[in-house]
């Protein structure tokens, strides 16, 4: 299995990238690629019972395969759903099984990245900042950014604004390739509301409008609300009520929306 699938389906959660590397994978690795993206187009949808079998179905594949890579990627899809479903006791579970296969190779960063994000879920922030540091140390480069921005994101919780903008900043350098155009997204969006609160409200507009026109070019809904909510809370630090109110409409328009398609379809009336 290789990093750039991982990338697709386990990190971004959205396919917005290319499939580089995926003509040289063999037979089994096409077989559990398919089952992985078949297993996140059903989590994007809200049926999470029919993608963890999918996932269970995937595992089951590259053990058979000994696929040590296989079975750390699908493990991370399974940590993350369970993450985002509120199970974080699944989680920790597929975390535990995927460290022992992850750490020394390629995946190691991945693996550290998805701890940070769980403890920061059970909101041990220092727990989280320690995993996102082995995730920064570990990284080969790909997603150095992603590594940066999540440790933003922390420097911010921790109130260490200046931290959280350097770390920020150096993620934007990062991010020159379209292909990382999610992650220059994330740092704007970090910066604007960081600018915001150091009340440069102009500098944060700016950065929070060029996140949200990117986030609209690919498409990723639940980060447009998320740009959206931002823009609404800097509207509401300068005063702007009306900006604020059409800001938070459009945030909860998009919200409900994405609610809305994840609601399983209607089943048909009994005759």
């Amino acid at each position: 299995m290789t990093r750039t699938v991982l990338l697709l389906l386990v990190m971004s959660g959205t396919l917005y990238g290319c499939l580089g590397g995926a003509a040289r994978l063999t037979p089994g690795q096409q077989k559990l690629a398919v089952l992985q993206q078949r297993a996140q187009l059903q989590t994007d949808r809200g049926r999470q019972t029919e993608a963890e079998r999918l996932l269970q179905e995937a595992l089951r594949l590259a053990a058979s395969l000994d696929d040590r890579q296989g079975q750390t990627s699908v493990l991370l899809q399974q940590a993350r759903l369970a993450r985002q479903t509120g199970d974080l006791v699944a989680a920790d579970q597929a975390i535990a099984k995927a460290l022992p296969l992850a750490t020394g190779g390629p995946y190691h960063a991945d693996v550290a990245q998805e701890r940070a994000l769980l403890e920061l879920a059970r909101n041990d922030v220092a727990a989280a900042n320690r995993w996102a540091e082995i995730a920064r140390r570990e990284e080969q480069g790909e997603l150095i950014a992603s590594r940066l921005n999540l440790l933003a994101r922390l420097a911010l919780l921790q109130g260490d604004r200046d931290r959280a903008a350097q770390l920020a900043e150096e993620a934007l350098k990062k991010t020159t390739d379209d292909s990382l155009a999610a992650e220059r997204a994330n740092a704007l969006r970090m910066l604007g509301m960081i600018r915001g609160q150091q009340g440069r409200h102009d500098q944060a507009q700016q950065e929070l409008q060029q996140a949200l026109a990117l986030d609209k070019q690919l498409e990723l809904p639940a980060r447009i609300a998320a740009d959206l909510e931002a823009l609404a809370e800097l509207a509401g630090l300068r005063g702007d009520t009306a900006a604020q109110q059409e800001y938070q409409q459009r945030a909860t328009t998009v919200r409900d929306a994405i609610n809305d398609d994840k609601q399983p379809p209607p089943q048909p009336e009994t005759p």
